[in-house]
């Protein structure tokens, strides 16, 4: 209940905020400092810092001019005590509610041992925030009422490491609750009973690794922090947990890898990037943000191995990756395949594809035989992967195609995955293509695919991936597919339930984030896969925009596909006793999607309600759930900002909070 009231409230103070602006800028973002950033940040007085490109050395060979052809992401460089940077902005900021925000910095301290301020909105000892270390340890301290609130991480940032701080401080009837996250985690959290006057004011100037004594117009800055620094933003609303706690891949881009492509002039009141995310409907084991989606790189394939280092086994997860801008031309830069560690997010390699496929769609992947294989256009591309070298750990290499290992598919080859020594290859295919089919291609002992398939399936148009898993009662075949601009979903079947002459139907069906693609099970079940909604092309075209948006690679517990396998016939799947309801798109412009899955002979009524508790549309009434399974809020009539759908089971109310949108 609390994460739904406080998704709530974060809404419903954006929505205040939208028609509200201080000194031209919109209340969303109330500051933004990007080096170099133009349009995008908000003034400052800078005072001995000098911003420029900043290029890791580990990232050298892909973003150094000449190299792969990637951007290096601009840096304000600090030394203290000489290097400030302050806001020009002295007008404060009014919150109805009480205090709402989340702050962040993306920096790289250069100095051990460092005690700074990072981010502050402080002068001497007045009311405000500050985001800092001491002794390397990222802190944030919320001061208020004489009485100063503090939270430390677990441990130091690491000397010439990126890192990413946020701090969330959230007033609510009474509570004020201050949380730390870094790099996607959260390190810690406390709760203050306390009375806040209404309105509260964020105050100004901001300070950037600087602190600041004296008078509010003119402070006496001393600088604190010797490092690069990247980014730092305050967000006029706490930021959802779907952004704060999502694993970051520090691909060398701006922001280490989160989304840029969703920062707008401050005038501008377009929604930024962590409140565009959606919420997903069903369960999410691991999410990541999507390295190199600030590159212009669209992901496609999804792949899984587990590899033994230092005698535990770790799992990694490949996505690969073609190019393409904005304006819609592609084929400027080489493919990629990125591997990243499935526990933490970070990228350890990213492999440029040197073969035919070099320049390719690269739909599939699929890793076996120590080699990752590569479909698309009705080729299968062999490439044996390197192995790991800690001594000398490159992070970007040049990949070689297996001259014996490429093979011509019957397939469209527009996705791949790989099951005892057997690649399944498929078609994309919509409804004025031809019929689609799922390949069987038998691996030889060297791992390379035999072109004659061994099997041939028909299956149903608009697939986007395959993987198979064995289960307890037999072998599972899972196929994900985009149903609609707002969902996806995976259909399971059973492998020997699947007819060479005809398309049968899944035993189950799950509702999936929009924009899915390949898909790939880890030993313990769990499925990984990732969303192209997640793009700069997707996104920010010129014409046919998308509005659905799930950034990230992600997985879904081996619960939510694996369950019990039934025989493929949907009569006879299993009812669950419990009802779980789905919102999407959200924010929506015009129409709202509502799903339920489970109780089907339960009676459920659903209805949608605005700010003042008003019915606004009547959308089910006593219909048993199994009959609804989804229905459609055409809010066109209705202006915009919050709502809630309402889901009546008879025995609980189920209440989302949903955005319209102009």
């Amino acid at each position: 209940m609390y994460k739904v009231f406080r998704c709530a409230l974060v809404m419903v103070l954006f929505a205040l905020s939208a028609g509200h602006e201080a000194s031209g800028q919109a209340t969303a973002i109330l500051f933004r400092y990007l080096p170099e950033g133009g349009e995008l940040t908000s003034s400052v007085i800078l005072k001995d810092v000098e911003e420029g490109p900043f290029i890791d050395p580990v990232e050298f060979a892909a973003r150094n001019p000449g190299g792969w052809g990637m951007k290096a992401p601009s840096s304000a460089e600090f030394e203290a005590p000489a290097s400030t940077i302050r806001s020009l902005e002295t007008q404060d900021f009014s919150q109805p509610f009480g205090p709402q925000m989340t702050a962040e910095v993306w920096f790289r301290g250069q100095e051990a041992i460092q005690t700074s301020t990072l981010l502050s909105n402080r002068i001497s000892e007045s009311e405000g925030f500050t985001i800092g270390l001491e002794n390397d340890v990222p802190f944030v301290e919320f001061a208020i009422q004489n009485s100063t609130f503090r939270l430390d991480a677990d441990g130091p940032v690491e000397l010439d490491k990126n890192a990413w701080v946020a701090a969330n401080i959230m007033y609510w009837q009474g509570t004020l609750t201050l949380r730390l996250f870094v790099d996607g985690v959260q390190h810690a959290a406390a709760e203050e009973q306390l009375s806040i006057p209404s309105p509260y004011s964020i105050s100004h100037p901001v300070m950037v690794g600087s602190s600041a004594t004296g008078d509010v117009e003119s402070p006496t800055l001393t600088g604190t922090f010797t490092g690069q620094l990247f980014a730092a933003v305050i967000r006029g609303y706490s930021a959802p947990d779907e952004y704060l706690t999502s694993g970051i891949p520090h691909d060398g881009s701006a922001y280490f890898g989160m989304p840029a492509y969703h920062d707008y002039p401050l005038d501008n009141q377009r929604l930024p990037a962590d409140l565009r995310i959606q919420q997903s409907p069903v369960e999410i084991q691991k999410r990541f943000f999507l390295p190199y989606a600030n590159d212009l790189y669209i992901p496609q394939g999804t792949a899984t191995n587990v590899e033994e280092i230092d005698g535990e086994e770790i799992p990694f997860v490949y996505v690969s990756y073609y190019h393409r801008t904005r304006q819609g031309t592609i084929e400027l830069q080489h493919s990629i395949v990125v591997e990243m560690n499935a526990r933490t997010g970070l990228v350890r390699r990213t492999f440029r594809l040197m073969g035919q496929l070099g320049y390719s769609h690269a739909g599939g992947i699929a890793y076996s035989h120590d080699a990752i294989y590569v479909s698309s256009s009705s080729v299968i591309e062999r490439y044996p992967l390197p192995q790991w070298d800690a001594s000398n750990p490159l992070k970007y290499v040049d990949l070689e195609a297996d001259v014996n290992g490429t093979i011509q598919t019957p397939s469209k080859a527009s996705f791949i995955s790989a099951f005892r020594d057997t690649l399944w290859v498929g078609d994309y295919r919509t409804s004025s293509d031809t019929a689609p089919f799922l390949f069987a291609h038998a691996l030889d002992d060297n791992g390379r695919p035999n072109p004659q398939p061994v099997y041939r399936f028909p299956i149903t148009r608009r697939i986007q991936g395959v993987d198979l898993f064995e289960g307890s009662q037999g072998t599972i075949v899972v196929l994900s597919r985009n149903r609609s601009s707002s969902t996806a979903e995976l259909f399971r079947y059973r492998l020997d339930a699947l007819s060479p002459t005809s398309i049968v139907s899944p035993d189950s069906t799950v509702i999936m984030p929009h924009g899915i693609e390949d898909l790939s099970f880890l030993p313990d079940g769990s499925l990984w896969t990732n969303s192209e909604s997640g793009t700069d092309y997707y996104q920010r075209k010129s014409s046919g925009a998308w509005s659905s948006y799930y950034p990230f690679v992600y997985s879904i517990p081996a619960s939510s596909i694996l369950g019990s396998v039934v025989s493929t016939t949907q009569d006879e799947q299993p009812r669950s006793e419990s009802l779980d309801v789905g919102v999407f798109p959200n924010p929506f412009v015009e129409k709202l999607n509502i799903s339920l899955s489970g109780a089907a002979d339960r009676l459920v009524s659903v209805f949608v309600v605005d700010l003042l508790g008003r019915r606004v549309a009547t959308l089910a009434e006593s219909i048993r759930a199994g009959e609804v399974v989804k229905v459609t809020w055409n809010a066109a009539d209705v202006p915009a900002g919050m709502y809630f759908t309402v889901v009546d089971d008879g025995s609980r109310y189920t209440v989302k909070p949903v955005i319209r949108s102009n």
